[in-house]
């Protein structure tokens, strides 16, 4: 028995409308009109004899079943917009996607690209910022610059570095590690989970009475409060790496502390096809010497 001749269009204006779940949206991004949309997803809803939206006031919500459908669906044009990139592409550039821990993105490896490009002039980089590691079954990316235990069997997993905390402020900031102090704290998540390193952690590994009420600032992610600190609005446990740079160029100054090394680390985590390139080797290589010019020479 022959398969049903799905609509290629409809599938595709899916796709749009899982991301936006908003028929008029998803219109503008497609460049139709709204009841073309609609038309649209009635004619797949027919050729697959089941409702994918539950249809609300202000826009729509998936069914399981269309949860399940998108993920494959956007795989796919995920997979033929990449296809076709590299098909129009002249044969001497190389496409290569990464994804990267987003505070470590941002406070390092932008910061280093200039020295990428130099080193890979043929090679195109996509970037994309991922805390938890990417489905590289569901998602067409190369590699993972993650942040966890490295430990993934059916992954190669090359070590890149340890990572420290450290407490730092802006250097005109009068604030003391004491209770009168400003402490700029994240909350754990995704990034970082199960290797937070809170306040009353580090007064702890510092041997330290913490003070019995700390007057906190917290942010979502450990760059937000580096920038805080760097506003002079407080003490913040920097990232050494994602520090680093701030450190060096005088916008933020290291506290007298010893550093505390976290459980976790960084990591370079790709399909084992991908470690076997040529290109994933060389990104590898220039990676953990990008690492090593960046590593904590003194934890004093």
């Amino acid at each position: 028995m022959s398969k049903p001749n799905y609509s290629l269009t409809a599938l595709q204006t899916f796709s749009v409308v899982t991301k936006e779940l908003n028929f008029s949206k998803a219109a503008e991004v497609l460049n139709i009109s709204p009841s073309a949309v609609s038309h649209q997803m009635k004619l797949l809803e027919s050729q697959l004899g089941m409702s994918l939206f539950h249809r609300k006031s202000k826009g729509v919500t998936l069914t399981n079943t269309a949860k399940q459908l998108a993920e494959q669906v956007n795989k796919g044009f995920e997979l033929i917009d990449f296809g076709v990139d590299a098909a129009t592409q002249p044969e001497s550039v190389q496409r290569l996607v990464l994804a990267v821990v987003p505070s470590l993105l941002d406070g390092w490896l932008v910061p280093r690209l200039n020295d990428f490009y130099d080193c890979f002039p043929n090679v195109e980089l996509q970037l994309i910022a991922a805390d938890q590691l990417v489905d590289f079954n569901q998602r067409h990316i190369h590699g993972h610059l993650h942040f966890g235990h490295g430990q993934h069997t059916d992954l190669e997993c090359i070590f890149m570095a340890h990572e420290y905390v450290y407490p730092v402020c802006a250097p005109n900031y009068n604030g003391q590690v004491n209770a009168l102090s400003n402490f700029l704290a994240y909350q754990g998540g995704a990034e970082d989970a199960p290797s937070n390193m809170s306040w009353e952690m580090w007064f702890k590994s510092q041997k330290l009475d913490m003070p019995k009420q700390l007057n906190y600032r917290r942010f979502s992610h450990v760059s937000h409060t580096l920038t805080a600190a760097k506003c002079g609005q407080g003490i913040a446990l920097g990232w050494h790496y994602i520090t680093s740079d701030l450190l060096h160029d005088k916008a933020l100054v290291k506290l007298p502390f010893k550093a505390v090394q976290l459980p976790f680390s960084y990591h370079l985590v790709m399909p084992k096809d991908s470690a076997q390139r040529s290109l994933m080797r060389n990104l590898t290589h220039w990676l953990k010497s990008q690492f090593a010019r960046s590593q904590l020479v003194s934890q004093k």
